[in-house]
């Protein structure tokens, strides 16, 4: 991670590149909402993955998205998970993120976690209470903020379904082509910091909208700058407690024509059914969570879910969602027995998974 000092803002503000694949998700996310799943111009993507993921949550992407964009606010969180930022952590934030903590991030960061504790367990009027407390300070919050918080569990279990589903479904397929994009246009982003400064590249990464008056400042301590495919300009900016976020748009520095041909194109013929496949049930495997589930349920004859979750020290309704990945990638099968769920090893699938993927690599060609 490159660091700089910018004298010309503050003695002791540095300026750092960073890649976070969680708010790259977010701002893809965003764009398959806006867009109705048409990634139009995005052949090296698996757009009709998009397309399918649209019809299926197209409600509660426009719930999510589709007025109030929930999408900045929502990722405000990801500022202080810690490096790396990856869809395990998240999930695993998801888990243990109480009311309050995940409240002081969806209002904006004005009020701490104790004074929303104090609003909504000790005033009549919580919520006119903490409008009038942001409002105070220079800040807004939207009718759908509000929203959120009355009905915190039940929307709180639905956005983190919504975000499981989309990166299942969409963004694991595009996070390896993003990769080397993301290298390369934070090399040539460092070259230009050295060469122009902080104020020119935050114009330029701005289209030279109008720079707010919040950048930078004197208080301002660390500005971090994260590269994104899918980022729109309005959603560019998180800030506050003397730190500047800029997710900024990568086809400033990028000639994604040369990158994808150079690094995405093959000469060598696959089956694209297979590849997708093998990939697929790949990603089904990729998480310790899932693989230790899977032993569960092959050595353990009837296992419930609770004791899954208990062994695991996670919740019941991740153990759940974990489940439902096994079962849509036909890895096992469910049926009820007593009351209860009872899972079972797709040996068949398996079987078929490792002969397919041995096929593929040419492993066993030369066995009799």
């Amino acid at each position: 991670m490159a660091v700089y000092t910018i004298e010309e803002v503050n003695h002791h503000c540095k300026v750092e590149l960073s890649i976070s694949s969680l708010f790259e998700m977010m701002a893809c996310l965003r764009k398959c909402c806006v867009s109705s799943g048409k990634m139009d111009g995005e052949p090296h993507f698996p757009v009709a993955r998009f397309e399918e993921f649209f019809r299926e949550h197209e409600s509660l992407l426009k719930k999510f998205y589709g007025r109030y964009e929930y999408g900045a606010q929502l990722a405000e969180f990801l500022v202080d998970l810690p490096a790396p930022h990856t869809f395990s952590q998240l999930m695993a934030y998801i888990d243990r993120v109480s009311q309050y903590e995940f409240l002081y991030y969806l209002f904006g960061r004005y009020l701490s976690e104790k004074e929303i504790e104090i609003c909504l367990t000790q005033t009549a009027s919580p919520f006119d209470e903490i409008r009038s407390k942001i409002a105070s300070l220079g800040g807004f919050v939207n009718a759908e903020q509000f929203e959120f918080a009355q009905n915190y569990e039940q929307y709180l279990r639905e956005l983190a379904s919504l975000w499981e589903h989309f990166y299942q479904q969409c963004y694991v397929h595009v996070e390896p082509i993003l990769s080397p994009l993301w290298d390369q246009a934070n090399d040539r982003l460092r070259e230009e910091l050295h060469q122009s400064g902080i104020e020119k590249v935050v114009r330029k990464l701005l289209y030279d909208y109008p720079t707010p008056e919040q950048f930078p400042t004197k208080e301002t301590k660390l500005i971090k700058l994260y590269p994104s495919y899918f980022v729109s300009p309005k959603f560019i900016l998180v800030w506050g407690l003397g730190e500047l976020h800029i997710v900024y748009d990568i086809k400033h520095y990028i000639d994604g024509k040369e990158v994808f041909s150079s690094g995405h194109r093959m000469d060598i013929q696959y089956d694209e059914g297979q590849l997708q496949y093998v990939a697929d049930i790949a990603k089904s495997l990729s998480e310790i969570v899932r693989m230790k589930i899977l032993a569960f349920i092959a050595n353990e004859e009837k296992m419930k879910s609770q004791e899954m979750a208990n062994q695991l020290n996670i919740t019941v309704a991740t153990v759940s969602r974990h489940l439902n990945l096994l079962k849509q990638s036909n890895l096992i099968t469910e049926r009820k027995e007593n009351g209860y769920h009872v899972y079972q090893i797709n040996e068949k699938e398996v079987q078929n998974y490792c002969s397919v993927l041995k096929k593929m690599l040419g492993i066993g060609k030369d066995e009799k």
